[in-house]
């Protein structure tokens, strides 16, 4: 399955009954899945019911329960994973096992963003609770989670419930999959919520995480289908220090940030066949440098890339916003005429 868009789905059978967006049962690492979206579906986005299948490019945006789902001894790999949480959304994640069972479920997940709601309140029709927290790891899994971003945390960034004997570390073990449960202390969890919301008295080992803001180019704090994104980091962005090691197998894609996107357009994986792309949600935004001359009322504009034809920017503080939509911004409107590599900019007199 690649490039596979799942949109308006899910339903509710009955009592605990409900239908995915993409439901995998025990399927194997030999299946191909990446450049998945999946948007607006009424339970959970994506679930996993054991199976070792992998799963790249992941985008997971309004949907009603968990975006994504995990149980049953799943042990695969994630990388980039893209997820919106709205008002009504209940968790980003939410990773099961069975307490005291076996094959336990040991997901890998690197370099993942989560976005949520500063006015978060879980209100699904599907949920079987309204706990509010960006991640829920529970009934004894293991697994490991680096590179991870959350944003707009408004309660909690991992709620951890039913704890069994797993080993719970901030501190990467050597040896001893499936048996720990590793979340990087280097993980970025922003916003005014708090890291971790252990419940019970067996649920230790998890204190601290990065509160650095990710500082991402479009990512509005409440955000709703009719807004705009572009959630790649600026240049100067804390998701570019203290980056986790990938684990030395070939699945895994190495690259020098965390969270779901680095900072140049060949990184915005989710252009062009997504739910936000076809709806014209995401801002083409490029954050570039800009050299001026207090004396001199032109600006020269470096972009790395450019989507081409007549465009509208505007100016904000240091930095400028180059923008493919015909769209009025704050400061300055201007029309840039494209060059090879330089764009002049001239503002209005």
């Amino acid at each position: 399955m690649q490039y596979v868009r799942i949109w308006y789905g899910g339903s509710v059978i009955g009592q605990d009954n409900e239908i995915n967006g993409l439901t995998l049962g025990g399927v194997g690492s030999g299946t191909t899945i990446d450049h998945i979206d999946i948007a607006f579906n009424l339970d959970d986005g994506i679930e996993f019911f054991g199976g070792t299948v992998n799963v790249k490019y992941l985008s997971v945006v309004f949907c009603g329960d968990d975006s994504i789902d995990t149980d049953q001894g799943y042990q695969g790999k994630i990388q980039f994973a893209f997820v919106i949480v709205d008002r009504d959304g209940h968790h980003g994640t939410e990773m099961d096992s069975k307490i005291g069972k076996t094959p336990r479920s040991f997901p890998q997940l690197y370099n993942a963003l989560f976005v949520g709601s500063l006015q978060n309140d879980p209100n699904s029709v599907s949920s079987d609770d309204a706990h509010p927290a960006m991640m829920r790891l529970r009934e004894n899994t293991g697994g490991e989670f680096g590179n991870i971003v959350m944003v707009n945390v408004k309660d909690f960034g991992v709620m951890q419930t039913d704890c069994g004997a797993e080993t719970r570390t901030h501190t990467l073990p050597a040896t001893g999959k499936p048996d720990y449960l590793w979340f990087s202390d280097k993980n970025i969890i922003s916003g005014p919520g708090g890291f971790y919301d252990l419940k019970g008295t067996e649920c230790t080992g998890f204190t601290t995480a990065t509160p650095s803001d990710p500082l991402l180019l479009v990512v509005p704090q409440i955000p709703l289908p009719t807004s705009e994104y572009d959630p790649r980091p600026r240049p100067e962005s804390p998701v570019f220090n203290n980056v986790d090691a990938l684990p030395s197998d070939s699945f895994w894609t190495k690259v020098d940030y965390k969270g779901a996107f680095g900072k140049d357009v060949a990184d915005m994986w989710i252009s062009g066949y997504t739910w936000l792309a076809d709806n014209n949600r995401l801002a083409a935004d490029l954050a570039v440098s800009v050299t001026t001359n207090e004396t001199d009322d032109t600006l020269t504009v470096i972009l790395g890339a450019v989507f081409g034809g007549v465009a509208v920017i505007s100016l904000i503080s240091c930095l400028c916003f180059y923008r493919r939509a015909r769209a009025v911004e704050r400061k300055y409107e201007t029309l840039i005429k494209e060059t090879d590599q330089y764009l002049q900019v001239t503002p209005p007199v």
